[in-house]
């Protein structure tokens, strides 16, 4: 998942907590057999866990797109990582990925219960 930083291969575009999170809830709740239909609670899931992570975890920015979030417009830029890692920008982000994971953990808590009835 180390790829999913810096907004999917440091493309600056959708936060890797986000993409991360929605990954792992099509891992528990998706389907086992390619041939069935998705059920209907991994979508429910996907777009709680999308809309909490925008409202709770996206900063001032209200984007889920990490150049948005970080303010970085070119990971690929040293200048721009360096001044990320000594500054602010690295807490910020850590205290980020913490809201996603603590949203991810209770839309799982939530769906995971339904699926098992």
């Amino acid at each position: 998942m180390t790829a999913l930083g810096g907004g999917i291969v440091s493309s600056g575009g959708p936060c890797g907590a986000l993409t991360g999170g929605v990954a792992l809830l099509g891992s528990v709740l998706g389907r086992d057999d390619p041939g069935k239909k998705d059920d209907p609670l991994l979508w429910e899931a996907c777009r709680e866990f999308y809309a909490r992570f925008e409202r709770e975890a996206t900063n001032e920015s209200g984007s889920v797109n990490c150049r948005d979030i970080t303010g970085i417009d070119d990971w690929t830029d040293r200048e721009q990582r360096r001044a990320f890692y000594k500054g602010e920008g690295i807490h910020k982000c850590r205290v980020n990925t913490g809201k996603a994971a603590r949203i991810l953990g209770e839309v799982l808590e939530k769906y995971v219960k339904h699926k098992t009835k």
